[in-house]
């Protein structure tokens, strides 16, 4: 199987949206195919597969195998930090932890989790103070979702959730604004949620995801002032020292200058809207169209481009 043919599909939100991206140097990325469809809020999962088998037919998809974006309300998303932890025992620490935040059975548990260490030193020693995310589901939820897309004439091979997908966008573009004397934090809106991810040191990562309860975020800009300060206070407290130096917005960020303004001020780190596709390290393939009703160039899809890149 070649490494560039896998696409990213993120559902979530009344939307369906696909990419498939390759490298084309050490920063540099080309969008080759994209687009994206609505359903509506309360489409049936038969809805749902129509608008994929249609988004794949305007798009030209040239694959059918997928990384899929997880979207749950009952996502358990956590930072753990373990000192003098053998990594033998790391599988039962985190399933322990699993299992008391989503009062399961371990038999009913889908979990991952992804250690921060540096990219040069693969390997874990005994004695290690070991640090990363935990990340766990439902299998039945999980399960629901791959049968879904199956039954949509795709082929789910990996599972990723907002946060990491936006880490690996963020890091395959700006990569090296992330350093142990500079920490970013990046946060990518939706319609109903918010991944907000802290990249430090080698690339590592503290994510936490919020949710809204109004489409509206010009509604909730205080909401999420609060949850990017408790992330930066939490972060700063327990988690690592280096200093996050920017913020970065993206997603369906509002129009109004003010609500910019307002985080800005507020929270008091230098802030960037950022459009990935607009970035200079992004190229966007000529036969990828784009209307004035439907723009592929779009912050509908920022999810969509960081799960496209699981294939290289």
């Amino acid at each position: 199987m070649s490494a560039e043919n896998i696409a990213g599909i993120n559902i979530a939100d009344g939307v369906v949206s696909t990419a498939r991206v390759v490298r084309r140097g050490r920063h540099k990325l080309a969008l080759t195919h994209a687009g994206w469809m609505e359903y509506a809020p309360d489409a049936s999962d038969e809805e749902i597969i129509r608008v994929i088998r249609s988004l794949w037919k305007k798009t030209k998809m040239p694959t059918r195998t997928v990384c899929s974006g997880l979207h749950t309300r009952s996502l358990c998303l956590k930072y753990f930090k373990y000192p003098d932890l053998a990594p033998r025992e790391l599988t039962s620490a985190l399933s322990l932890e699993a299992e008391e935040s989503l009062q399961l059975p371990p038999g009913e548990i889908a979990l991952d989790w992804h250690l921060n260490r540096p990219k040069n030193d693969p390997y874990t020693q005994l004695g290690e103070q070991l640090h990363g995310i935990l990340v766990a589901v439902g299998k039945k939820e999980v399960n629901g979702q791959l049968n879904l897309l199956k039954k949509a004439g795709l082929f789910p091979v990996i599972t990723d959730v907002g946060c990491t997908s936006l880490c690996n966008l963020f890091l395959a573009l700006r990569g090296e604004k992330v350093n142990t004397d500079n920490a970013v934090c990046v946060v990518n809106l939706s319609r109903f949620n918010a991944d907000i991810s802290i990249l430090y040191n080698d690339h590592y990562i503290y994510p936490r995801t919020i949710i809204s309860r109004s489409s509206e975020w010009s509604s909730k800009v205080q909401y999420l002032i609060e949850n990017i300060s408790d992330a930066l206070l939490y972060y700063h407290v327990k988690v690592d020292k280096t200093p996050v130096n920017q913020l970065v917005l993206t997603g369906y960020v509002p129009k109004d200058p003010e609500f910019v303004a307002q985080i800005h001020d507020t929270i008091g780190l230098p802030t960037e809207v950022w459009s990935p596709l607009k970035d200079k390290n992004f190229t966007v393939a000529r036969t990828i169209k784009s209307t004035k009703e439907h723009d592929v160039i779009s912050p509908l899809m920022t999810t969509s481009l960081g799960l496209g890149l699981r294939n290289i």
